[in-house]
């Protein structure tokens, strides 16, 4: 069983006094709604912040019932000492009714507690029946180290998460044609951070302006693809649920010279698309996946196709992205076909040949 509000570690800190002693949530001790609204207040003027909650499927999985809904009650009790993460009770129920024996109306209420652990989204992430009701406080409000808050406002529980500062200690590092970024979160929860945008903004060159939004708490992350010999700023954003906050002190970093051919193209495929009953304009499709592309983008592939019994040879370019090639060739011979990439170096090597016979 997970720890109460009661074992929080000594980092933890209380935000504000409570407003009464520990009761239980139907006791008639609780809060005023003047003083609803001023802890409501207090918590941040865009509100209370985020409603933590049980989902409906996980009451539903404990109740075994829902007959019009599962009406809950959440009171957190602090953050939890091991994990850090915010922990709490709720109270959930559902009133089934219906025609009993002997004619009238009955109705069954079925209901348990829970303990409820969330994350810095406000996501229920564990929880498990209690078996017995638990004593909570319906004006807790309680704040961590990092400036996390958690408050029951009447029934309701809430997270507020502050907004993070820039990141520190931003670095980029070419790997290939990639930038390997990396950063430390700053004056905020690192397991709070919901998202971090990275931008990569050519200095004195048209080269493309490049971004990547790493999901979750993650410190690194990749950029890509990069054009050679090119001076980039680099810049990091985290956000919460708080916000974005704002962006790092952008870093200068200039790619190398391309000396990196791509590699040869795997996974070559070949088929007829459509047959022509009445010649030979037949539709020969072929399809790849993309290459590796070196240390500098592919801008583009070759496709080459060889007929057998002196059907001839055909071959096209495509771009960087293009992932097929099609030609219009007769279908009765044997061909073979083959795909290279190209990008800053030169060509690659061609792929492994494949065989795509005759009708």
């Amino acid at each position: 069983m997970r720890a109460r509000a009661s074992l929080l570690s000594s980092s933890m800190v209380i935000a504000a006094s409570l407003f009464m002693g520990c009761v239980h949530p139907d006791s008639p001790g609780s809060p005023s709604a003047s003083e609803l609204s001023a802890r409501a207040l207090s918590l941040g003027a865009g509100g209370p912040g985020t409603e933590l909650l049980l989902p409906q499927a996980a009451a539903f999985a404990i109740l075994g019932h829902s007959c019009g809904g599962i009406r809950e009650k959440v009171y957190v009790t602090g953050f939890d000492p091991a994990s850090g993460l915010p922990i709490g009770d709720a109270y959930i129920q559902t009133i089934c009714g219906g025609s009993g024996r002997g004619g009238g109306y009955h109705s069954i209420t079925y209901s348990a507690w829970v303990g409820v652990s969330w994350d810095f989204s406000g996501n229920a992430v564990a929880s498990v029946r209690l078996a017995t009701a638990p004593t909570v406080n319906p004006a807790l409000t309680v704040t961590d180290a990092y400036g996390d808050s958690l408050a029951n406002i009447g029934s309701s529980a809430y997270l507020v998460v502050p907004v993070p500062a820039a990141p520190s200690h931003v670095s980029g590092v070419q790997s290939g044609d990639q930038f390997k970024v990396a950063w430390a979160v700053a004056r905020v929860n690192p397991a709070a951070v919901t998202s971090s945008i990275l931008k990569a903004t050519p200095v004195d060159s048209t080269a493309s302006m490049l971004t990547s939004t790493i999901g979750g708490s993650a410190a690194a992350g990749l950029l890509g693809p990069l054009q050679p010999k090119t001076t980039y700023r680099l810049t990091v954003v985290n956000s919460t649920i708080g916000g974005s906050g704002p962006a790092s002190d952008p870093i200068s970093v200039r790619t190398a010279v391309a000396s990196i051919a791509p590699s040869a193209p795997k996974g070559l495929q070949a088929k007829w698309l459509s047959i022509d009953p009445a010649g030979s304009a037949d539709t020969l499709v072929q399809t790849w996946r993309a290459a590796l592309p070196g240390d500098s983008p592919v801008d583009e592939y070759a496709a080459s196709i060889s007929g057998s019994d002196g059907a001839g040879k055909f071959a096209q370019t495509v771009s960087g992205t293009t992932l097929t090639a099609s030609f219009t060739v007769d279908s009765v011979p044997n061909w073979t076909i083959i795909v290279r990439a190209h990008n800053a170096v030169g060509w690659g090597p061609w792929s492994a040949s494949i065989v795509l016979g005759g009708l």
